[in-house]
């Protein structure tokens, strides 16, 4: 129950629905919480772009009508008076203030003065205190109505012979907030249900794959290699997929290596351990009295005893290469020396058997690197063209410079190799196409693989040409 609350299916679930939740919050909070404090400013700032209009247009022709237009667009309450609080001109949204006939006066005979249609407000006498002591000459500021209960915004201007004084109510943002409310509650229940059914297929469209693909991989953990992984719907479980498809194929081909390396290591151990015993019984019931004979068995012993050692040797030298515990200790030496040390180890064995070496070595040729690994490099490769020598029985190894790099090859005139074989001879125990393992006279069958680590370990360029019939030209490049 656990693992399915865990699951990627139900965590994309929960999230999308989190998220959903988290922008209707924002959307209340916008919309409800923070929409007075955002109106008020907007509307002191739509107050002050009118009060900079209507001083503008002041002392000009057209001003009054300049004015109304601005009231009437605004739903906004306009005052103009002199500095002693007398109307010079009033507006709202509803018309101008002209003066109209007034009340006649005590005792009902004379002429009756004009009075102004709309009187000041009552809190005027307060708004003046507070132009008077503004330092720039403007005032801004909200109060309550007692008479309405509602809010006012108010925003006065000092004019050089003149006060401009400018009211609109606040209260009309609550009656909006009520119904952004009541849309808001209607909208998020809407979108609650749609984000759960839309986060639902969303996540199963992309929860499905991922268990396909998990189920594939507890296969491949398992061992079984022949798997075919399924495509998601995004690039990005395209790409794992086809990395998995990738890695499946990878670790067939090393299991393949692998059954094949312990039947090969199998058969070169079996080999010489029965002829140790069979020769060494031979000692015990045949031979033991006869010195010849014990001699004679007693030297095939010690042989097959050399060619185990041998292979457990490259064994555990292309383990440490592969693994990496052993890191390479890098100098600077003369790889000219070093080719003609190796070959020199070479040369009993060619007077032995009648090979001749051809060594053409340009000296004081330097290199960065192992000396150690690389001399084992210079005896694999001339070992391996002994091993294939032609009827000449000549071998030829070549050291040159470059320039910036230097080239190394060892060339043999054997039976070359096939150019489908070429890129697998640097395989451990590398197949022919007939299926029969390619027996070196001398070695294991790592060699070329032990070649092939420590190159690449020192960053060297390296390969072969070759053809059928010609023979081969082992060779690698080293940065001076």
């Amino acid at each position: 129950m656990n693992r399915k609350r865990q699951s990627i299916g139900i965590k994309l679930w929960l999230y999308f629905i989190l998220f959903a939740a988290a922008i209707l919050t924002a959307l209340w909070l916008m919309q409800i919480v923070f929409l007075q404090s955002f109106y008020e400013r907007m509307k002191t700032a739509d107050v002050k772009a009118i009060a900079d209009a209507i001083l503008s247009e002041y002392g000009q022709d057209g001003f009054e009508d300049a004015v109304d237009r601005l009231t009437f667009r605004n739903a906004i309450l306009v005052f103009l008076t002199d500095p002693q609080g007398q109307i010079l001109y009033t507006s709202d949204e509803h018309g101008s203030g002209r003066r109209g006939p007034g009340a006649p006066p005590p005792g009902g005979q004379g002429r009756q003065e004009a009075v102004w249609l709309r009187p000041l407000p009552a809190d005027f006498a307060g708004f003046v205190a507070r132009l008077s002591r503004s330092a720039d000459g403007r005032v801004s500021y909200t109060e309550s109505s007692g008479r309405f209960q509602g809010r006012m915004l108010v925003y006065g201007a000092r004019l050089p012979d003149a006060l401009l004084y400018i009211s609109t109510p606040l209260d009309p943002v609550n009656a909006t907030t009520e119904i952004l409310r009541t849309q808001l509650l209607y909208v998020t229940a809407a979108a609650l249900l749609l984000s759960l059914v839309v986060a639902f297929f969303i996540a199963r469209k992309f929860s499905r794959p991922v268990s396909e693909i998990s189920a594939q991989a507890a296969k491949l953990s398992k061992g079984d290699f022949d798997l075919r992984f399924g495509r998601g719907f995004c690039a990005e479980l395209d790409a794992l997929s086809a990395t998995l498809g990738e890695a499946a194929l990878e670790l067939s081909k090393a299991e393949k290596l692998r059954r094949e390396l312990l039947a090969n290591i199998s058969h070169d151990l079996r080999t010489p351990l029965t002829m140790i015993k069979a020769f060494a019984e031979m000692i015990r019931d045949i031979s033991g009295d006869d010195r010849e004979q014990r001699e004679a068995h007693l030297a095939v012993i010690a042989r097959e005893a050399d060619r185990l050692t041998l292979l457990v040797s490259d064994i555990m030298d292309i383990s440490v290469l592969q693994s990496g515990s052993e890191p390479l200790k890098i100098s600077n030496f003369s790889l000219s020396d070093t080719v003609k040390a190796v070959c020199a180890q070479f040369e009993p064995l060619c007077d032995r058997e009648d090979y001749e070496m051809r060594l053409t070595v340009e000296p004081d040729q330097y290199v960065s690197g192992d000396g150690k690994k690389l001399t084992q490099v210079l005896y694999n490769l001339i070992g391996n063209a002994i091993n294939h020598i032609g009827e000449d029985k000549v071998i030829a190894v070549t050291l040159s410079d470059l320039g910036g790099r230097v080239r190394c090859t060892v060339e043999d005139h054997g039976a070359g190799i096939a150019e489908t074989e070429r890129p697998l001879i640097w395989d451990r125990y590398h197949r022919a196409v007939s299926g029969k393992h390619r027996r070196e006279k001398v070695g294991t069958g790592l060699g070329l693989a032990i070649v092939k680590e420590i190159l690449e370990s020192h960053g060297a360029r390296y390969g072969v040409e070759s053809r059928a019939g010609t023979g081969s030209v082992f060779w690698f490049e080293m940065a001076k």
